[in-house]
């Protein structure tokens, strides 16, 4: 029988007398723990999450599947330290404009600029256009004759240089806040509504708040729920909460790939201290590499095609590079992500790799004696390919198609990260290749804390601030963990 965890639906409405602390979702959320579960592993999972539950698999994803988190150890080593030997009228977020440059680049990796907006915040990991370039944001925006001034500084050292990260960006320059990193005792996290149309790796912590004021406390989310027994309960939320945690599970899922650590030299080596220092509470920021820094220095290709694609061959040839690095002769399983031209691309090998081995396909068609003959569909979407005994099932991931928040592109003008293919073993059972950890010892679980914090705004609840506003924060501290790199490897488009 087919697992039944049971089914969310969820409605808009306004707040009214049914809206008491009872039924919150976020301020009581002891009092429904079946309804709890099902938000924190079928209404806000990306897809890293889902890789490292076990929930691929040939056939697409098994939403069923809980979302597997080792609480305080895995492989037998604790997790207590830092470091391990919605209402959417189009985005709800946007890239940030870049004026300028103020000054010279410091050779410790500060720089500081001048932007036409302020919606970069304090603690945000920043992506600019060229090579990919990483810079956390260092202090909240300074207002000058109609513009911001934003401090910030690379994570890995590397001096920014305005011409190579900036300049080459055709058109409007601009930078996009990916994900957040924090240090320890950390005064308070950013956000704000919008509508618009370590192979020792270490734990990242993650903020946003958002203050809910005016009308928007006005809008709520009722979710309506329903478990395999037939017992219902529901539960509300503010539609403001609704929207920045579907924010935050979009910049935890950018720092799940694209991370970059604060605890390593340019060269790679491992520092002592972090290299980034929280201005407001002087201790350091703790950042982690995510996958593509742990992987990158390993196998990497670069697509051999007449457009910069991978070819069949370059699949070939680093399942087989896989393959050497493996301790089993055959039978393994990789997956691929990449985005909607790499999909696309891979449809297209797929095929030749059934004309290479004179693979025929054949559908059998009822005659039903219409005028022209029976209706034919043509074509297959191969999302499991066999080489030399092993198997690679691609994942298509709309984040790889984010024009805005990675917006460089190739000689052909299509998204260079649309056609990357990212390809991990994620091993199985206890034996994980690929890992989510998340810090957790003595009683404290840092996997996913939330908050509500009310202020003066006449709800009757107990105030704790002197804002005019009801407050809700979020906070994670983990890290994904690629054990044995060599299993993985990248195919990069050919720019």
């Amino acid at each position: 029988m087919a697992n039944n965890p049971g089914r969310i639906t969820i409605t808009q409405g306004q707040f009214t007398s049914e809206c008491v602390t009872q039924n919150d979702l976020i301020a009581n959320q002891a009092v429904f723990p079946a309804i709890r579960d099902m938000l924190d592993y079928a209404n806000r999972r990306m897809l890293t999450t889902l890789l490292t539950s076990g929930v691929v698999t040939p056939y697409g994803i098994n939403n069923t599947e809980k979302t597997k988190i080792p609480n305080v150890e895995t492989k037998g080593k604790a997790i207590g330290n830092d470091a391990y030997q919605f209402r959417v009228m189009g985005r709800i977020e946007q890239p940030s404009t870049i004026l300028s440059q103020v000054g010279t680049s410091g050779s410790d990796g500060t720089f500081t600029l001048k932007m036409a907006d302020r919606h970069l915040n304090k603690g945000e990991a920043v992506l600019f256009y060229g090579g990919r370039f990483v810079a956390t944001v260092m202090s909240q925006p300074r207002g000058t004759a109609g513009a911001y001034i934003y401090d910030f500084q690379s994570p890995s050292g590397e001096v920014f240089s305005y011409a190579n990260h900036v300049a080459i960006q055709p058109g409007t320059k601009t930078c996009f806040g990916g994900w957040t990193t924090f240090g320890e005792k950390s005064l308070k996290g950013s956000g704000e509504s919008r509508f618009p149309d370590m192979f020792v790796n270490h734990m990242t912590i993650q903020r946003n708040t958002i203050g809910i004021t005016g009308d928007a406390a006005a809008r709520v989310l009722w979710y309506n729920f329903t478990d395999a027994t037939g017992k219902s309960g529901k539960g509300w939320m503010y539609e403001e909460v609704a929207q920045q945690q579907a924010k935050f599970a979009i910049k935890n899922e950018r720092q799940k790939w694209f991370g970059v650590s604060t605890m390593k030299n340019t060269d790679g080596s491992l520092r002592t201290t972090s290299r980034e220092t929280d201005p407001e509470t002087g201790l350091p920021i703790i950042a982690g590499d995510g996958f593509e820094e742990q992987v990158a220095g390993g196998n990497v290709l670069y697509g051999s095609g007449t457009n910069g694609q991978p070819t069949i061959d370059d699949f070939q040839d680093m399942m087989a590079t896989l393959q050497k690095k493996s301790n089993e002769v055959m039978g393994l399983n990789w997956v691929m992500v990449t985005g909607t031209d790499g999909y696309r691309n891979f449809q297209e090998q797929a095929v030749n790799l059934a004309g290479n081995q004179n693979i025929t396909f054949m559908d059998a068609i009822t005659q039903d004696g219409k005028a022209g003959g029976a209706a034919v569909s043509v074509g297959y979407n191969f999302t499991k390919v066999n080489m030399n005994g092993n198997s690679l099932i691609v994942c298509l991931h709309p984040m790889f198609d984010d024009d805005l928040a990675f917006p460089e592109r190739g000689a052909d003008g299509k998204l260079l990260l649309s056609s990357t293919c990212f390809i991990m073993n994620l091993g199985d059972g206890a034996n994980k290749n690929v890992e989510i950890l998340h810090k957790a010892a003595n009683g404290v679980d840092r996997s996913m804390v939330e908050a509500k914090l009310n202020g003066m705004t006449g709800a009757p609840e107990t105030i704790i601030t002197q804002e005019d506003a009801m407050l809700y924060a979020i906070l994670k501290q983990d890290m994904i963990c690629v054990y044995n790199t060599q299993l993985c490897g990248i195919i990069y488009p050919s720019a």
